[in-house]
């Protein structure tokens, strides 16, 4: 937003019609007649509108001494700033009502309220209201939130961005969509996790994504994976650290399992050999016996018969213990396959988080870029610049809106320089994304009036951001 300026009609006017009167002062005197009739008529306009602009300015209520009074949306840092702000030990009394955005900007231009808390900005209906009666509009930030939808990093489902209407799509009740083929990516299965409908980034996602105003459960798909906790959600997509662990040792463990296959047919090949044998030799000791054979014939049948014996028992017990350490191969094989089985299983498994829980894990979680389908804002990664300035479009920004009026006032310009100074620590605490430095800077110097401040306009872009960066350098995946 630009500096919006309100017009000095008077001076403005009169210049107008000094300028409008000489230009025609070669044209015939009835054009020149017309030109000065049209001039005076619209500075009449102008100056009744600015006159009527000014009666009603004059019959907005006076605020009370002492108090500030907010108003808007709930899931905001406001109720705790002003807490924070009256523990303080300060003598003005901040009440916070969350009556609604709507309602909230209605009675901000009314002279009734100081500033609303909205996650939007104000509209041109709403300003239009505001400069009626003769206020501007300030807004400051005080933090932004977002969700980001991420699948297993290292995986691949043929893309990285989707549009706000694909995410819709994905997660609403009645979904059609099982496979990320369905939306122009690979064949493969697609389904969906996330938190439960008391976690913060659960409201969130069904009030700004799926435009639901009271989330539930019965707004998503069916088959919605609900976890009571980010850890559950981030672990059915990823898998967790023990079945990693497991999955990976798969090759070695099937190498082992096919290592003491072979070795245990082999044991077997020598038992029946070693088995055979003592057949054989039994038999050669009795044919002895009925041969009549010398004794020392005898002896020689009767030591080979010991020794077959020997050898079988050796083969048996060999055999033995090659299969107790294929059994416990084949458990330890066993557990690392269905770990793998796991961990592939998870190949398609898309959540939504917090932003700021997904920064804890941006090596295990691999994030959507968005878009919007108009195309103007294309495959946008999420990250804190691109969330504090709106780019991202599954972000929102906590805004304070306000008036010129109001910020005259001591009691409003020193709990919006709290507030702003706060917004750091107050966004760590709540898991929001904090606003950067420059930022924080910038708004300092509109309340200490050390710049001018940037009034609104609905119909121009936020220059409150952090002036324009370099393409941001995605991280590695």
């Amino acid at each position: 937003m630009r500096s919006t300026l309100r017009p000095q009609a008077l001076v403005g006017l009169l210049v107008a019609v000094g300028l409008a009167l000489s230009a025609c002062s070669d044209q015939t005197p009835e054009a020149t007649d017309t030109v000065a009739q049209q001039e005076a008529a619209r500075y009449r306009q102008n100056t009744d509108e600015q006159e009527l602009i000014n009666k009603r300015n004059a019959e907005l209520p006076s605020r009370p001494g002492g108090v500030v009074d907010i108003e808007g949306s709930s899931g905001s840092l406001t109720a705790e700033a002003a807490r924070r702000y009256e523990f303080n030990a300060s003598t003005t009394d901040v009440t916070f009502a969350e009556t609604g955005e709507d309602r909230a900007f209605q009675r901000l231009c009314a002279g009734e309220i100081d500033l609303v808390d909205s996650s939007r900005p104000i509209s041109r209906a709403e300003w239009d209201a505001c400069r009626a009666v003769g206020l501007d509009v300030v807004q400051f930030q005080v933090a932004a939130d977002a969700v980001v939808l991420a699948i297993k990093s290292e995986t691949d489902v043929g893309g990285d961005c989707l549009t706000t209407a694909q995410v819709q799509d994905i997660f609403r009740a009645g979904s059609p969509v099982t496979s990320w083929a369905q939306l122009g990516l690979d064949d493969v299965r697609l389904e969906t996790g996330g938190p439960t409908p008391d976690n913060n980034a659960f409201g969130f996602f069904g009030r700004y994504v799926l435009d639901a105003p009271e989330p539930s459960l019965t707004n998503l798909r069916s088959d919605y994976q609900a976890f009571d906790s980010d850890n559950g959600a981030r672990i059915w997509v990823v898998g967790d650290t023990r079945e990693h662990a497991l999955a990976d040792r798969f090759p070695e463990r099937a190498r082992k399992r096919t290592e003491l296959n072979s070795q245990l047919a082999v044991a077997w090949q020598v038992l029946r050999d070693a088995a055979a044998e003592v057949r054989a030799a039994k038999a050669e000791v009795e044919k002895g016996i009925r041969d009549k054979r010398s004794p020392a014939d005898k002896a020689r049948d009767q030591r080979r018969l010991a020794d077959a014996i020997v050898a079988r028992d050796a083969a048996r017990a060999a055999k033995s213990r090659v299969e107790e350490r294929r059994a416990t191969a084949l458990e330890l094989y066993g557990l690392a396959r269905d770990a793998k089985r796991v961990i592939d299983g998870t190949r398609g498994n898309v959540a939504f988080f917090r932003f700021s829980y997904y920064e804890l894990y941006e090596d295990q979680l691999r994030p959507f870029e968005i878009t919007m389908p108009d195309g103007e804002l294309n495959c946008i990664f999420p990250s804190q610049r691109t969330i504090v300035s709106g780019e991202y479009p599954l972000a929102r920004q906590l805004l304070i809106t306000t008036t010129t009026r109001s910020l005259q006032r001591r009691e409003v310009n020193e709990f919006l320089t709290f507030y702003v100074n706060q917004s750091e620590k107050l966004a760590a605490d709540a898991r929001l994304v904090a606003l950067p430095s420059n930022i924080i800077t910038l708004q300092n110097s509109w309340l200490q009036g050390e710049t001018p401040v940037i009034l609104v306009s609905p119909d121009e872009e936020i220059t409150t951001q952090a002036p324009a960066q370099q393409p941001e350098e995605k991280p590695a995946r």
